[in-house]
Order: structure tokens, then C-alpha cells, then sequence
């Protein structure tokens, strides 16, 4: 009997210590927002409450950089004894292990993680979050002219409505709007895409009974359910008086080139 009571007892102690070494490992506090708009800073945080901690090592993963150079970067470190280092720019230091990454570009774009080690222990505790940066380019551009009759059955003119952004990010959507219903037959292009930027065109073709004294509404948004913003949106009331023919002439050029440059490097990819 005292001998079994001893194994207990020897099985109780090994379960106690498993617990307490779960506990030194544990990440008690972690936080770094999904979606941050470019400009703007982003508080990282990570916190344990062990006193053994070995070292606490924030990584990040970049988002736009081909899948052979995707490689954790480290950002920030603290060792016993030793004051907490940056290891990278455009970043400030907080209090428990707390960073703040400044002035977010495009580039900033990737998975964040931090990284635990406790004294004694036989694995780091890391958690991890993406954190994308999102931003609405330059403003959208929204164009309404008249244009010669096209593939319908009456012979009246039609309006072509071309809507653009540029530098937006990450890869948005563009829709077109007639007072307040979407315009499903739409033509659009994306183009660029390098270091998470595009440039992103839209346009349709309405007849001029529907245009005529309409709303017509261009809006940018993003298929990212977490990035929250205000409307990016652009609107005009058409009416005839405020044709543009020359103006829509270099839209549609402009629209031919990019097309014309999209379908030269899909073909020699």
C-alpha cells in the first residue's frame, strides 16, 4: 500500500509540473489587427506572464514577394539581462513586448508572429495573425459621355460610363451603379500587382433613356470581410448637357492600351 500511495504521489508531482510548464508557455495576451488602413500605425501586441522567459522574438512574413523569397523577417527580440532591440525600421518599441509598426505601406502586408521561449521548456509558444493594409489608390475617376449607338435594338445614342483607380490595395472590385441598382453587365481590367498595388478599370454601356437625369454611382471595394472603411465612392447626375466627348474618347484609348498590354504579357508568361 505505501508503495502504490508513493507512485501516486510520484504521478500527481510529473502532472503538476506538465501544468506549470503548459502555463510558462503560454502566450497570455496577443493582438495585431486583421486590416489597417496605409498610413496609419498598428500596435502589436504579446505577452506572457512567466518570469522564466528566455526570449521574446516578434517574426513577420511579407505578403508580396514571390514564394521562393518568402522568408520570416525578424522585427524585434528581448534576451535576459539585455534591453528589448529593433531589428528593422519604421517600428517603435512599447512596454511587455508591445510594438508599433509605423506609417503602413502596401509592403507591410503579411503574417505576424510572435515567438516565446521559457527556460526549461522543450518548445517556443508562438502565436500569429495576417495583418493586410488596405487602401483606396488615388480616388476614383468617374467619367459619363455620350457615344455612337451601340448593339442594341434602337438607333438613339448610348452612354458609355468608365470608372478608374490606381495604386489601390490590396486587389480591389469596382461596381457600377444606376440609381442605386448595380449595372451587371460591366467590362473590367486589373493591372500592376507589384508590391500589392493595382490599377483597376470598369466600364458599361447604357442607353440614354436609362442614363438620362440618373445617379450613376461608381464604388470600390474590396472581397476582404475584414476591412471596414467609409464608402469610396464616386457619383454624378448625368444629364446631356454634360457630354464630354473628347474626354471620353482618351478614357476609351486609355482603356485599349491596357487591354492591348494585358493581353501581350499573358501570352508571353
Amino acid at each position: 500500500m505505501p508503495t502504490n500511495l508513493a507512485a501516486m504521489l510520484r504521478t500527481c508531482l510529473l502532472l503538476l509540473l506538465c501544468i506549470a510548464g503548459s502555463r510558462q508557455l503560454s502566450i497570455t495576451e496577443f493582438a495585431v489587427p486583421s486590416a489597417v488602413e496605409a498610413g496609419r500605425n498598428a500596435e502589436l501586441q504579446c505577452h506572457t506572464e512567466s518570469e522564466r522567459v528566455e526570449y521574446v522574438k516578434w517574426w513577420w512574413t511579407p505578403l508580396y514577394v514571390p514564394l521562393d523569397d518568402r522568408d520570416k523577417i525578424q522585427l524585434y527580440q528581448r534576451m535576459p539581462g539585455q534591453p528589448a532591440e529593433l531589428l528593422v525600421k519604421n517600428v517603435e518599441i512599447k512596454e511587455n513586448d508591445t510594438i508599433v509598426l509605423l506609417n503602413l505601406k502596401s509592403t507591410d502586408s503579411g503574417i505576424y508572429e510572435c515567438e516565446v521561449s521559457v527556460a526549461g521548456a522543450t518548445e517556443e509558444a508562438r502565436k500569429h495573425q495576417d495583418l493586410i493594409v488596405f487602401s483606396n489608390g488615388t480616388d476614383l475617376q468617374l467619367n459619363v459621355s455620350k457615344i455612337e449607338d451601340g448593339p442594341d435594338e434602337d438607333e438613339d445614342e448610348d452612354v458609355l460610363v468608365l470608372c478608374e483607380a490606381h495604386d489601390v490595395t490590396p486587389q480591389p472590385e469596382l461596381s457600377i451603379f444606376v440609381n442605386g441598382e448595380e449595372v451587371a453587365n460591366v467590362t473590367q481590367y486589373v493591372s500592376g500587382g507589384e508590391h500589392g498595388l493595382y490599377d483597376v478599370y470598369v466600364n458599361a454601356t447604357l442607353s440614354d433613356d436609362d442614363a438620362e437625369d440618373a445617379e450613376i454611382r461608381c464604388e470600390l471595394f474590396f472581397e476582404n470581410r475584414n476591412i471596414s472603411h467609409p464608402p469610396y465612392e464616386e457619383k454624378i447626375i448625368y444629364t446631356t448637357d454634360g457630354v464630354d466627348g473628347l474626354r471620353a474618347c482618351l478614357w476609351i484609348l486609355n482603356i485599349a492600351a491596357i487591354v492591348q498590354l494585358y493581353s501581350y504579357s499573358v501570352l508571353n508568361s
